[in-house]
């Protein structure tokens, strides 16, 4: 979210509202919000996980717990030191770019803690999908 906070601008010029869904409660989230400086950009809460599982979104300890989510881990802590652990430690996520209709013009799905897809990728994507 830290990553996407400077271009949340720019995806709304092209007409593609940025938000964020997490797995903790409405408090952590709005505390998350705070901490990475991101208010502009709407974060959802689904605690059930309805959302994830809809995405085909992996919960596995194995791949939270998987040796590169240790490298991803220590990166971020650099760039934003985390305080705990909200949410769903086992529930791993990913991005998409979902169109008003409900089409899924893109997905990535993490496959270990700390995964995401590149900044670039996502906003390339976000102006492929906005010109569809």
């Amino acid at each position: 979210m830290a990553e996407l906070r400077p271009h949340a601008d720019e995806l709304r010029a092209i007409g593609v509202d940025p938000y964020v869904i997490g797995s903790g409660t409405p408090d952590e989230a709005s505390a998350f919000v705070r901490h990475v400086k991101a208010e502009s950009i709407p974060v959802l809460v689904d605690q059930p996980l309805a959302t994830y599982r809809a995405a085909g979104w992996k919960r596995s300890m194995g791949a939270t717990l998987h040796p590169s989510s240790w490298l991803h881990g220590i990166k971020a802590m650099i760039k934003h030191p985390q305080r705990k652990t909200a949410g769903d430690p086992w529930q791993l996520g990913g991005a998409m770019i979902v169109r008003p209709d409900g089409d899924v013009r893109w997905s990535f799905k993490s496959e270990a803690g700390g995964h995401h897809p590149a900044i670039a990728t996502l906003i390339d994507e976000a102006h492929k999908a906005a010109v569809a």
